[in-house]
């Protein structure tokens, strides 16, 4: 069944069309109510073998199409590195919804926001594959984080807050992995294949579709997880303990089209 959830057609002509590489999962058990509060209306935790879910993705994206266009060079690849929680709405849809998406991407932020109600977020971000090993990273910068463009025409600050020099990176992120065998292990595909995106959007829950074929999910040995990405959103301490899944995802081709309202 969870298997399908991104094989439903699109009700609307894709927005958006990327190649999607070098994916990593890591994913943690929570507390329920502890990620219900942080959930747009309408929505709520997704219970996976008997559990609430929330976890950091982390993949670079290629080839970036918004139809009818060709690939466009500004919004081409990115490395985009998320904190999100598995959610389910009153429709039945499963799927997630997003604390930060992390890239430096600028082009992708202002879309992002503007259009799709997804909280996209300005670091320095990178990803690298050497066989099977497949490592991200991302780091914000305070006076960059939030406003990208004002940022650019803004004195650089020190960590006491004077002009000049170079500002203090925090809330970063770092991920390596080495992919193992594949895996059809139910709970993997529970993790992995969502069937779209719940975003606040101008006062109201919005979902938006993801549609691919069927993933090659690999189990994932972690090599090392580190950063405090996960207080910026709410979550002080996620990496301090080592993930309940971590896996790893074949290339494939995702698509994302208009939903609906959820409220």
């Amino acid at each position: 069944m969870s298997e399908a959830r991104a094989a439903v057609p699109l009700l609307h002509r894709p927005v958006t069309v990327h190649a999607w590489e070098d994916i990593v999962f890591a994913h943690w058990r929570h507390d329920p109510d502890v990620l219900g509060r942080m959930l747009p209306r309408g929505t709520r935790p997704d219970v996976v073998d008997g559990s609430a879910w929330v976890g950091l993705s982390a993949y670079v994206f290629r080839e970036t199409r918004v139809p009818p266009f060709p690939p466009s060079g500004r919004l081409g690849s990115m490395t985009e590195v998320t904190i999100e929680v598995l959610t389910v709405d009153d429709h039945g849809r499963h799927g997630v919804a997003y604390r930060t998406v992390d890239t430096d991407n600028v082009p992708a932020i202002v879309a992002a926001h503007a259009l799709l109600g997804v909280p996209y977020t300005f670091a320095h971000a990178g990803s690298r594959r050497r066989g099977d090993t497949v490592a991200h990273r991302s780091v914000r910068h305070p006076n960059r984080a939030l406003h990208p463009f004002r940022a650019a025409r803004a004195p650089r600050l020190t960590p006491t807050g004077r002009p000049g020099g170079s500002p203090r990176p925090r809330h970063a992120a770092a991920v390596r992995v080495v992919a193992g065998p594949v895996t059809t292990a139910p709970l993997a595909v529970e993790l992995t294949t969502r069937a779209g995106i719940h975003a606040r959007h101008l006062a109201q829950t919005v979902f938006w579709q993801r549609q691919h074929p069927p993933l090659t999910i690999r189990s994932a040995r972690v090599e090392q997880l580190s950063g405090d990405l996960p207080a910026a959103v709410g979550l002080p301490g996620l990496f301090d303990r080592a993930p309940d899944s971590a896996l790893v995802v074949d290339a494939t081709t995702v698509r994302y089209a208009w939903g609906d309202v959820v409220r």
